[in-house]
Order: C-alpha cells, then sequence, then structure tokens
C-alpha cells in the first residue's frame, strides 16, 4: 500500500472484471487492505490479460473461495463480519440468489459498505445484459462522433469507460465511509458503467451544442472539429526532426504564437494571412511552411519552444521515452518490482500524492490463493484439519 490513509478498513473484492478490479487497486493505494476473493480456479483474467491482471492486482492478498458452496458462503460471511467494504461485479442479483444480497451480508455488519459496478447497474431493461468496452462505449453516446466523417463511428482505445467507473466507485466509497465513522451505518452503491461514462465530463461538453440549441455533434475531420474549423494550419499532429510533435492552438489569438513558434513573426501582418478567414483559405501554405520549420527541429526541441512562447503543445512519447521521461524518474513515478514469473515488471504508480506522506513501494500481486491457508487459519480460527478438508471438496 503506498500510503497509510485508510490502513484501518479492509476490502473484500470479489469482482472479476476490470471496474471494480481497478476501484479495490485504488483503495489498496490509498492504505486499505485488500482481500482478493476469487473461486479456486482463478480470476479468469489470470490467463486472459496477464499484464493486467499483474496490473489491477498489485498489493492485494488472495483468497481462493467457492461462493456456491455452503462452508464457501460461510466464510465469506465471517470475512464480512470484520470487513468495512465489499466490491463485486456480478449480474444484478447474482448475489442474492447464493444467500449472499446486501440484506442477508447487513444482518451480519450493518456497516458494510457494499459496491455493486455493473455494466448498465441494478435496475432498468438492460441490467442483465452482459458487455464489452465497445458496448458501453457505443451505448453511452459518446461513440457516434468519433472517426472520420466519411467513415463509420470509433470508439478510443483501451477500457476508458472501466477505468473511469473504477475511479468514480472508488470515490464514492471514499465518501460513504463518512456515514460509516459517523454513524456506523453502512451502504449499498449502485455503479452503472455506462452511467458513469455518459456523465464524464468530456460526454457532456460534446453535448452540449445539442442540449443548448438542439445541434446534432457529427464527426468532422479532425484538424476541423479541434478549431471549429476556422484554424487548422497547426492542430494535430506533425512530424518533426526524431519523431512527432501535437500542437492544439485553438482560436485567432493563438495565431502571432504559432507564427512566434515557427520564428517568422513577419507573417503575423501578411497580408495573404492577416485574418483567421485568409489562414483559413492559404492553410496548405501555412501548414508547409509550418512543416518545414519542423523538420530543422527535434520534439525536445519543440517542447521548450513552445512553453517559451506559450503555446500548447507536446512531444509524442514512444514507450521507452515514456519510461526515461525526467519528469517520471524525479517524481519516481514509476515502480520495478521482481516477479518470480516474469522477472522485472514496471508498474505506473499513483497520480496523486499525500503531501506528508512517506509513500511506499507498491507490491506485487498475489499468485492464486497465496494467502489463503493464512487467512483462514490465524484471522477466522479453522483448523488445519479444515483447511484440508476444504481443499478436498474444492471450496478453495
Amino acid at each position: 500500500m503506498p500510503y497509510d490513509i485508510l490502513n484501518k478498513y479492509t476490502v473484500l473484492d470479489l469482482s472479476n472484471r476490470l471496474a471494480g478490479s481497478f476501484c479495490a487497486k485504488l483503495l489498496s493505494q490509498y492504505g486499505c487492505r485488500v482481500i482478493k476473493v476469487e473461486p479456486p480456479e482463478g480470476d479468469p483474467e489470470r490467463t486472459h490479460n496477464t499484464p493486467m491482471f499483474l496490473h489491477l492486482n498489485t498489493g492485494k492478498e488472495s483468497l481462493t473461495l467457492d461462493l456456491k458452496k455452503p462452508n464457501g458462503k460461510e466464510i465469506l460471511k465471517k470475512l464480512v463480519n470484520s470487513a468495512d467494504i465489499l466490491i463485486e461485479t456480478f449480474k444484478p442479483d447474482y448475489m442474492k440468489s447464493i444467500g449472499l444480497s446486501y440484506d442477508d451480508l447487513c444482518e451480519i455488519n450493518p456497516s458494510l459498505i457494499m459496491t455493486s459496478i455493473t455494466p448498465f447497474g441494478q435496475s432498468g431493461p438492460n441490467k442483465d445484459f452482459d458487455y464489452t468496452e465497445l458496448t458501453i462505449f457505443s451505448m453511452s453516446g459518446g461513440m457516434h462522433r468519433e472517426g472520420l466523417p466519411e467513415n463509420h463511428p470509433i470508439r478510443y482505445a483501451a477500457e476508458a469507460s472501466q477505468h473511469y467507473a473504477g475511479n468514480t466507485a472508488a470515490a464514492a466509497i471514499t465518501s460513504a465511509l463518512f456515514k460509516k465513522i459517523t454513524r456506523n451505518q453502512g451502504d449499498w452503491i449502485d455503479i452503472s458503467i455506462q452511467e458513469c461514462f455518459a456523465g464524464h465530463p468530456h460526454q457532456i461538453a460534446l453535448r452540449a451544442p445539442f442540449i443548448y440549441s438542439g445541434m446534432s455533434d457529427e464527426r468532422m475531420i479532425p484538424r476541423f472539429m479541434l478549431n471549429n474549423g476556422s484554424e487548422p494550419y497547426a492542430v494535430g499532429t506533425f512530424k518533426c526532426k526524431n519523431g512527432f510533435i501535437s500542437f492544439l492552438p485553438l482560436g485567432a489569438r493563438m495565431w502571432p504564437l504559432v507564427a512566434k513558434l515557427m520564428e517568422r513573426e513577419d507573417l503575423v501582418n501578411n497580408t495573404k494571412f492577416n485574418t483567421p478567414e485568409k489562414r483559413f483559405e492559404n492553410r496548405h501554405e501555412l501548414e508547409s511552411i509550418l512543416q518545414k520549420w519542423l523538420n530543422t527541429k527535434t520534439k525536445e526541441e519543440i517542447f521548450e519552444i513552445t512553453q517559451h512562447v506559450g503555446l500548447p503543445g507536446a512531444p509524442a512519447l514512444e514507450i521507452k521515452e515514456v519510461f526515461e521521461n525526467e519528469q517520471f524518474k524525479h517524481r519516481e513515478f514509476f515502480t520495478t518490482l521482481e516477479t518470480d514469473d516474469y522477472g522485472k515488471l514496471k508498474y505506473a504508480g499513483d497520480p496523486f500524492r499525500f503531501v506528508g506522506k512517506e509513500y511506499q513501494k507498491l507490491t506485487n500481486s498475489p499468485k492464486l490463493g497465496e494467502q489463503t491457508e493464512e487467512i483462514l487459519s490465524n484471522e477466522l480460527s479453522i483448523s488445519k484439519s479444515d483447511i484440508e478438508k476444504l481443499k478436498n471438496s474444492s471450496t478453495i
């Protein structure tokens, strides 16, 4: 656990999907003790997406438990008795069907905070539907306007909606802790991944033209889209001497800064470029001038110049360059861990700092069932012979 802010709280992580696992990972980083409860055969992500699994489960403990078996359910209930938070990602009503609903668990521990993270929430006509990232992204309203106008819509890369939902769930849980602390009462938090992403600030901003004027936000050529079609000559990503550099000089007020960037301040009042309309009309000539200048500079040099000039711009770092970046290195953002199976691996750290709190290094994700016997024996006082029986019956 990198911090000890919430080190008095224990989380039971029953999740087997990205959003729930990421939520639990964040709580671990805040200082919670996180016990990953997975079936005896293991979380499917252990083999389906090993790199992501290792990333999402750093700092956790692993307890194998078959929740469909009576002994497995009884063990979980004993754990709930002393736990503070439970995270699950099963379909709605599944926990109820196996006798582990919020009401069932609340009778054992009234102050338990149970968080259910599902694609569409615990209610509604789609509540039982399954999902992928594509499902959520397209049904949140964000996909229809992504991509080129002459082609079909596309989604963002990776799992943006699920990470955002996990982050939202962690924030909701920490808020619920106030009620637990002040009133000793728990909560059942219903997280819809679809609603999380539909409520993402970026999506809200894109819906603004429709909300205020009924205007549909259609797909556009990226450079036109980013600058409302007015000054696209320096908007986007361009090739330079040793890679690529991106700019976002929005609005006419940026034109003098672009000219200064190119060391061509003589162009500011040039009659071919002295109005937004003329710059748009002659955008190809302007872009040619810009590209000629870019060809003489490295992305590191250009980045320094953008900072000096005051123009929004940044280098497109390659993977190797990310790990070698001096800013990341100075803040020790990446942690290298030695693993038995994969050698040395680099993990991303925390995008936040608690000032004055000592940062502790991450620890490896647990092997399947690594802490099972320790938890059962030391915390639940289950004898070695009974643990053997649980193993023989495939309960653990």
